[in-house]
């Protein structure tokens, strides 16, 4: 039953309460990063930025909501194909050399950013959420994915956005894909063995790949190994046995004797930053890594370890918790709906939050290497706070316009793999389905 733009469910009111909690807090930090050691961080005018992104999107998801995931879904490859368009200047930019007249010029060696007038635009922010949009309907009513040679033809598919989004470089967005492409081919019934025989046969690739990464790639893989002192030791000692750091062993002793001071600076100091925060945390505002550009990027990619620092363990816990709560109202939007596409859709936006939180907090804590994924709705940043509003609008979208259908729950299926009839009897139905039907 379709409901009006402002007539949000009780999930719905769940995940914008919880939201607003998450913007005022990330917005809260960008404010207090005011330093004169980087003339870049002018927390104050970074804040305001941050705020008028805030309304946009805002605008842009009471659009997404009007709209309608459904609508939408009548243009999921159009926009697939889109956001692939969008890629290929960046792809072109880095093979050629060329800025194309600035439009799409380097920040840090990497071609991510379309530089158009008065703002930059990340195409990978909007691809991800293109891609689940795509997928869901790619999936809604298909079961050859039951069979292995099935699982095939998304695999393959997402190998595109996949190749192009890793030849920025831009390997956080990348990481975002193939967990999301796994939650949703599981919740659409593929067989947990299969995908598990591809995760297999992707590591077993993994070596291949590494081959292929610059060496600075390679200093961020590394670090995450370098933070323990007695590995470290062992290189400065046998450098000749630890080939994966470098083909090169002096090389090898210099990145374990230099870490610290290089390729592990960030994450000493964002660990720093954490435990030094305690329980309750040094205060707003307060403390050297709000005071000083010791932590590069706090306002950003390492914002969790600034909430740890001002807020301590308690503010982390209201961080986490309000992407738990997000994510349980999401699921319950997922279980809810009758609409194969819906479900999928709701399913794939869950896993690409979670999957995003997981990995910023992981590199923030070193437990993943530094690959500039953002914080959703709390890290500084416009393309990714856009693309977050637009994926909860349709999150939302499907809460509000559940279908009335005289079927199957989706992806229900017997011992012989094949889908239950399509029809049910009306004492099948949920009651509650039917009174809502008729109101």
């Amino acid at each position: 039953m379709r409901r009006p733009v402002w007539h949000l469910t009780p999930p719905g009111w769940v995940i914008a309460s919880v939201t607003g909690v998450l913007l005022t807090l990330g917005i809260a930090c960008i404010y207090v990063t005011n330093t004169h050691y980087s003339a870049s961080h002018d927390g104050t005018a970074n804040a305001a930025r941050q705020g008028i992104r805030v309304v946009v999107g805002l605008l842009a998801a009471i659009v997404v909501m009007r709209v309608g995931y459904q609508r939408i879904a009548d243009f999921a490859y159009a926009l697939f194909v889109a956001a692939l368009l969008l890629l290929v200047p960046l792809l072109l930019a880095r093979v050629l050399k060329t800025s194309f007249g600035g439009l799409t010029a380097p920040r840090n060696g990497a071609y991510r950013w379309l530089h158009l007038p008065g703002f930059l635009l990340q195409p990978s922010e909007f691809m991800k959420l293109a891609y689940v949009v795509a997928l869901a309907w790619y999936l809604r009513y298909r079961k050859n994915y039951r069979r292995l040679g099935g699982l095939m033809i998304p695999v393959v598919l997402s190998s595109i956005p996949l190749g192009l989004i890793l030849l920025e470089p831009d390997l956080g967005t990348a990481l975002l894909l193939m967990p999301v492409l796994f939650a949703m081919l599981f919740v659409a019934g593929a067989k947990l063995g299969h995908l598990v025989l591809i995760v297999l046969i992707g590591a077993g690739a993994a070596p291949l790949a590494w081959g292929q990464i610059r060496g600075y790639q390679r200093a961020r893989v590394t670090a995450v190994f370098l933070q323990s002192e007695r590995f470290r030791q062992a290189v400065i000692d046998q450098p000749e046995r630890f080939t994966f750091l470098s083909d090169d062993p002096r090389q090898a002793k210099r990145q374990a004797i230099e870490w610290a001071a290089s390729s592990g600076y960030q994450l000493v100091h964002s660990k720093n930053a954490i435990g030094s925060g305690g329980v309750l945390g040094q205060g707003w505002g307060a403390g050297v890594y709000v005071r000083s550009s010791l932590l590069p990027d706090r306002h950003n990619d390492f914002i969790f370890a600034l909430i740890g620092h001002q807020w301590g363990f308690f503010g982390c816990l209201v961080v986490l918790a309000c992407y738990a709560v997000l994510v349980l109202a999401g699921v319950r939007i997922a279980s809810a709906t009758t609409d194969p596409f819906g479900r999928l859709l709701a399913v794939g936006i869950v896993a690409l939050i979670v999957t995003q939180v997981v990995i910023n907090v992981s590199i923030t804590v070193g437990l993943l290497p530094i690959t500039g994924t953002t914080l959703p709705f709390v890290s500084y940043g416009g393309s990714s706070l856009l693309a977050s509003f637009m994926g909860l609008a349709l999150l939302i979208s499907v809460s509000q316009n559940r279908p009335f259908l005289l079927a199957t729950r989706p992806f229900e299926f017997h011992r012989g793999n094949r889908l239950r009839s399509p029809l049910v009897d009306l004492d099948e139905v949920r009651v509650s389905e039917v009174d809502e039907h008729v109101k």
